[in-house]
């Protein structure tokens, strides 16, 4: 079987395949410059398998072109998992776990950044629209975007309205602690109702998603989603209030700046950068997944740094 495809597409088939226990006797990856032949701004490529009775391989080898001899690098299955890096997969495949005390968690979910996002201006707060938005700061957080937190660059520029603290709260009580704010979005009803997704559907009016007491902590570690490394980054709060994200960012709550200081200084460390890196294909156009995060057991790898006393004494062990 070979075919044109998207490169994530021939991944997906891949796993789905050792899923399944596919009889997969060969696999190949060739990469094609897709926007060079076709015109198209994708990661592409030739995929080839071969199909054999009985057959079991779970590798599968990737060229930069069709003339290399050697593949560049090889996938393989593991686990469960689509790994890039066999060696450092195998190297660190003791920290593979899911974390009781430590979620990632994702940014907020507005789909309407011209109305809820806010830049700093001389004459208070511009929205996405150009227009001067006079509004409390009850419902305004200092927030960072992808960008943002990408190249490190840890200053609030601009400010996101938070109409609620958990999913699903009723948004009315905005009307009398924060009335301006409360105006403000019913001027801009039409643009909020027109938000397509499905999750909007019968909630509570001006809803976001991704909110809840993890948004409010003090202190965060983040990352960024569509940057093409692990930069995780400590944030704290800015004039007293927490900073939020979008929802491109992922990012582990902490209640204080040495937490945070903790576990920056364990997802810096080689070992974590190793291991995720080996589940990580970075010419996705999202690279960074909660999926893959979640991957790594924050414990197991205290334990592993000699950390494991910090580890307890931050989740309450002690």
């Amino acid at each position: 079987i070979a075919v044109l495809c998207k490169t994530a597409v021939a991944r997906k088939l891949l796993l789905h395949a050792w899923k399944k226990r596919a009889s997969l006797h060969t696999a190949r990856i060739y990469k094609i410059d897709a926007l060079s032949h076709f015109g198209a701004a994708v990661e592409a490529c030739f995929f080839v398998l071969e199909i054999r009775p009985e057959a079991s391989s779970t590798r599968c080898d990737v060229f930069d072109n069709f003339s290399d001899e050697s593949p560049s690098y090889s996938l393989a299955y593991f686990d469960g998992h689509l790994v890039q890096d066999v060696t450092a997969f195998s190297r660190h495949r003791g920290l593979l776990g899911r974390d009781e005390h430590y979620t990632w968690r994702s940014g907020v979910k507005h789909d309407c950044s011209k109305v809820m996002e806010l830049s700093h201006a001389s004459i208070g707060y511009v929205n996405g629209l150009g227009e001067a938005a006079l509004i409390e700061d009850a419902v305004l957080y200092p927030m960072l975007k992808s960008s943002d937190i990408g190249n490190g660059r840890i200053e609030c520029r601009s400010s996101m309205l938070i109409t609620q603290q958990y999913v699903g709260e009723n948004t009315n009580s905005i009307r009398l602690t924060a009335p301006r704010a409360w105006n403000y979005l019913e001027r801009h009803a039409h643009l909020l109702n027109r938000r397509g997704s499905v999750i909007y559907k019968n909630k509570p009016a001006f809803s976001i998603f991704g909110v809840g007491p993890y948004t409010f902590a003090p202190w965060k570690i983040a990352v960024s989603g569509f940057y093409k490394s692990l930069n995780f980054v400590k944030v704290g709060p800015v004039h007293d209030k927490p900073v939020v994200f979008d929802d491109t960012i992922y990012f582990l709550s902490c209640a204080s700046k040495d937490e945070a200081v903790f576990l920056e200084s364990l997802l810096l460390s080689d070992e974590a950068q190793s291991f995720l890196s080996s589940m990580i294909h970075w010419d996705e156009k999202r690279p960074i997944t909660v999926d893959v995060l979640k991957r790594l057991s924050i414990r197991k790898l205290a334990a592993a740094l000699g950390r494991e006393s910090d580890y307890r004494r931050f989740t309450g062990l002690i």
